[in-house]
């Protein structure tokens, strides 16, 4: 187990770990709302768990291994383990959603069960995404997802869970085709993608060179500029100046830290560089944008925060 960064920590394969309401429940759910006039950004990474998310007002923008979706109200989206994905606001669009990211693990009741139900499922050869909608067989998913957040008993929130779980992949497995073994280059691309995004990831404070970047991925720069336009639909230098702005957003919003001290701290060379480059990004100066923006996202978690006995 490693540290990516301050904010996210990775296990062998590169995947993040989440950080459950209760560590000993492998489940993190909430509902986050956010006005027209506010950004919201979930920048690219990838966990074990499945995700979903449902849109209760408003639109999203979502993103799975480089494809987007946008998703309005009354949609949602089943993300599967180990999948790329990032999510942002819609410039003068709200959003009010949930989500409920679950490990497998919650599933695997015994080894027949995680053999026959689960694992042909979340390999790299299955669905990358589902779409959910009220109008086939994924309202299943959209109304279970409804009922644990307006209707669970606080007494007994991860029974709840558990069974609103259950009852979720069960509607995926007996309406999901199983998967025939994909090719190999397809996996490795997508694992050459997640070392070379991680790098960027971990050194974004620092001066990187494109030949760095691809070395992380053990490719050439063609491959790695290939990679990177197919998955996030940029250049590797655009995605090193967007993952440093988003950082660089974390610490306008949730700090009180200087223009210069966050400048540097994000890896840019002076302070006047940051604040152009982030004007030609986000329309705005980092100031203006700290004064519109500092703790505007509202949480409410469904789980309550407990100690790791769960108490």
């Amino acid at each position: 187990m490693t540290k990516s960064s301050d904010l996210i920590t990775i296990r062998n394969d590169k995947s993040q770990i989440v950080e459950y309401n209760n560590p000993l429940f492998e489940c993190f759910a909430v509902k986050t709302f956010y006005g027209s006039n506010k950004s919201y950004h979930v920048t690219e990474h990838w966990h074990e768990d499945l995700e979903i998310l449902y849109i209760i007002d408003g639109e999203l923008k979502y993103k799975v291994n480089g494809k987007p979706i946008i998703l309005h109200a009354g949609e949602g989206i089943c993300v599967n383990s180990k999948r790329i994905h990032s999510n942002h606001s819609i410039p003068g669009k709200s959003c009010a959603y949930y989500c409920s990211i679950f490990h497998p693990s919650l599933l695997s009741a015994s080894k027949y069960v995680e053999q026959t139900y689960l694992a042909p499922l979340l390999g790299p050869n299955s669905f990358d995404y589902i779409l959910l909608n009220k109008n086939d067989w994924t309202r299943v998913i959209l109304e279970e997802l409804e009922r644990l957040f307006e209707e669970t008993d606080p007494k007994a929130i991860e029974l709840d869970i558990l069974s609103t779980s259950y009852k979720i992949w069960k509607a995926i497995y007996s309406n999901v085709e199983l998967p025939a073994i994909k090719s190999e280059p397809a996996s490795f691309k997508i694992n050459t993608f997640k070392s070379m995004i991680l790098f960027i990831q971990e050194h974004y404070m620092e001066k990187i060179s494109l030949e760095e970047i691809a070395s992380a991925g053990n490719v050439g720069k063609t491959l790695c500029a290939n990679l990177f336009k197919k998955y996030v639909s940029m250049t590797p230098g655009e995605y090193l100046i967007y993952y440093r702005i988003q950082k660089s957003i974390e610490l306008l919003t949730k700090t009180d830290m200087s223009i210069t001290e966050i400048s540097y701290a994000s890896g840019f060379s002076s302070s006047s560089h940051y604040t152009k480059t982030f004007r030609e990004m986000m329309g705005t100066t980092p100031l203006k944008y700290r004064k519109e923006h500092s703790f505007n996202i509202t949480d409410y978690s469904l789980i309550p925060q407990r100690d790791r006995y769960g108490r």
